[in-house]
């Protein structure tokens, strides 16, 4: 398989790891005063809603939440004006290209069915900022100011230099939230929630319920080694992973930061440290916390060292994966439904909805995440009702709102989910030419520290 249809894969490992973000652990994963302590067998998975908050409460106080100036901006009897921003290209290859797709399939749907409230969504697409902080900011001005939308989606950008122009403007955004735009504002509503918390009070426990579920929720003696790149976030993340692993009573042996940002040039002393980790064997599961070419490389050196345990990863989603033999058995964390769930009647309208729309777009992490984005949208703004303006939409979604997709997207809670990211997660595993599902859509909840 060509190197050029997997690079789509590459994205995801910095929000998904980042995401894990959270304080109260010493540099070796050891859980320090004030940590979390639960009892490994009350650590159990629930369903996708109703999850425990553990009794935490979010700071009162959002940035960004005046009144708008403007607040029937890209609104008229008939459209209303919508489009996103993110980066669909970049100079390493890594992208969000398909979010821009998954909204429009989403939009058409809704467009087919009569619009919100007899109003048709006007989506006039996504700008790309080519993953350049200062064109993302400049870009934002195009949307806000010159395109004059009433709300930016899908947001599927690495930095938040939009916000400013955003706040200021007040543009409600919804996206994916692995930027810090997210996090803190009452504008920035994220599928999942923040997934860059600055809160140093609370965590989730939701890699190690997804662990337990690999073994059937038998995990005694069980253990996970923790590999992550040598940058700032991925560490603080290591040490949040070790927590929510031993959280459900399974040892965490390595959890070290060896990978260089520049590239993995030799495995050798990584996989000789892990293989002899676990008092001289192996650990039952390695945990990769790297980018996609890493993750592939480290995989092929364990099997070639005789690792029979299990592989997992953040960025080993996409049918284009299927069949490609440098990540064949590995298991991968997603923070929603898989489309290979057929169980869930929303996946499946989301895959016959590919199909009637955009048939030659894959339905990869990006797209997805940009279909549950206008779902999210379109969902609220219908509830708001004919009398739709900004700040209509901005206090019903602020003012206890949930939103949740049956069977496919975990239940977000604002204004909680402005804080931190949902405790959920499924995963797959590639296995020959097609994904399984051995973990459905499942949560934990989040822990006071």
């Amino acid at each position: 398989m060509r190197a050029s249809r997997l690079v789509t894969a590459v994205a995801f490992t910095a929000a998904l790891a980042t995401s894990l973000v959270a304080c109260g652990s010493g540099d070796d994963g050891t859980s320090q005063p004030g940590a979390p302590t639960v009892a490994a067998n009350d650590v159990t998975p629930g369903p996708p809603t109703g999850w425990s908050d553990g009794g935490w409460k979010p700071p009162v106080s959002l940035k960004c939440s005046q009144t708008a100036s403007n607040p029937t901006r890209g609104v008229t009897a008939t459209s209303i004006k919508v489009g996103g921003l993110g980066y669909l290209t970049s100079p390493n290859g890594s992208t969000q290209a398909g979010s821009d797709v998954g909204a429009k399939v989403r939009f058409q749907r809704a467009n087919d069915s009569g619009g919100i409230n007899g109003r048709k969504i006007d989506f006039i697409g996504m700008l790309d900022d080519g993953n350049d902080p200062a064109r993302n900011g400049s870009q934002a001005k195009v949307l806000a100011q010159q395109d004059q939308v009433f709300a930016a989606l899908p947001i599927m950008a690495s930095r938040a230099t939009y916000l400013d122009t955003f706040c200021a403007e007040t543009v409600p955004f919804f996206g994916w939230g692995f930027n810090l735009g997210f996090c803190g504002t009452s504008i920035g509503f994220g599928i999942t929630g923040c997934l860059l918390p600055t809160q140093k009070d609370v965590t989730t426990n939701t890699y190690g319920l997804m662990i337990k579920g690999m073994f059937n929720g038998d995990v005694s003696g069980k253990t996970t080694a923790l590999i992550g790149q040598d940058n700032d976030s991925a560490r603080t993340g290591v040490v949040s992973l070790a927590q929510q692993v031993k959280v459900v009573g399974i040892g965490v042996p390595y959890a070290e930061n060896p990978i260089p940002d520049s590239g993995l040039s030799d495995t050798t002393a990584i996989v000789s440290a892990v293989m002899q980790s676990n008092k001289g064997a192996p650990p039952d599961v390695i945990l990769a916390v790297t980018d996609f070419a890493t993750t592939v490389k480290l995989t092929q050196a364990f099997v070639a060292a005789g690792f029979k345990g299990k592989f997992l990863n953040a960025v080993g989603y996409d049918p284009r994966l299927a069949g490609f033999d440098g990540l064949a058995g590995s298991y991968t964390l997603l923070q929603w439904s898989p489309a290979e769930d057929t169980s869930s009647s929303a996946v499946q309208q989301l895959v016959a909805d590919f199909k009637k729309y955009a048939p030659d777009q894959a339905i990869s992490l990006p797209a997805m995440a940009g279909y549950w984005s206008a779902d999210m949208f379109v969902t609220a703004a219908t509830k708001v009702g004919p009398n739709l303006t900004v700040d209509s939409l901005l206090k019903l979604l602020n003012n206890n709102y949930s939103n949740y997709v049956e069977g496919a997207l975990p239940e977000t809670r604002y204004p909680l989910s402005h804080f931190i990211g949902t405790p959920c997660a499924s995963i797959v595993q590639l296995t020959g030419k097609a994904y399984t599902v051995p973990t459905k859509l499942s949560c934990g909840s989040l822990l006071k520290q």
